[in-house]
């Protein structure tokens, strides 16, 4: 048994009822003009939401930049604070090595001489 010619028929019926049910059953108020107009109305709403999506997939794009700008300028002022951190590091291991040089001699002679005046 073949069922593509059945199908093909009840597609067929389908689509005969439904131009049979326009064609009898449309009503007068529903007329090409007023299609139109409908059709036109909401080409106009689709447009204007449209508009308003891009103005505010615009608005989102310019905070990404707004964003990105922030984090590049944050990841400078990281980059800036750790080499000031190393140089201080350095620095003061430089100092504590020094020290480490005094003997007491040398620290008392230092705070003698420092408070005698």
């Amino acid at each position: 048994m073949n069922t593509k010619p059945n199908i093909y028929s009840i597609i067929t019926l389908g689509i005969v009822l439904f131009i049979a049910y326009t064609y009898f059953y449309k009503n007068e108020n529903n007329t090409f003009e007023l299609r139109e107009q409908i059709l036109q109305s909401q080409i106009d709403s689709l447009a204007n939401t449209v508009v308003e999506y891009k103005h505010e997939r615009d608005s989102l794009d310019n905070n990404i930049h707004n964003l990105n700008d922030s984090l590049d300028l944050l990841q400078s002022s990281l980059v800036n604070k750790s080499n000031q951190i190393y140089k201080l590091k350095k620095k003061y291991a430089k100092k504590i090595k020094h020290i480490n040089t005094y003997t007491v001699t040398d620290i008392n002679k230092y705070l003698s001489d420092r408070y005698s005046k």
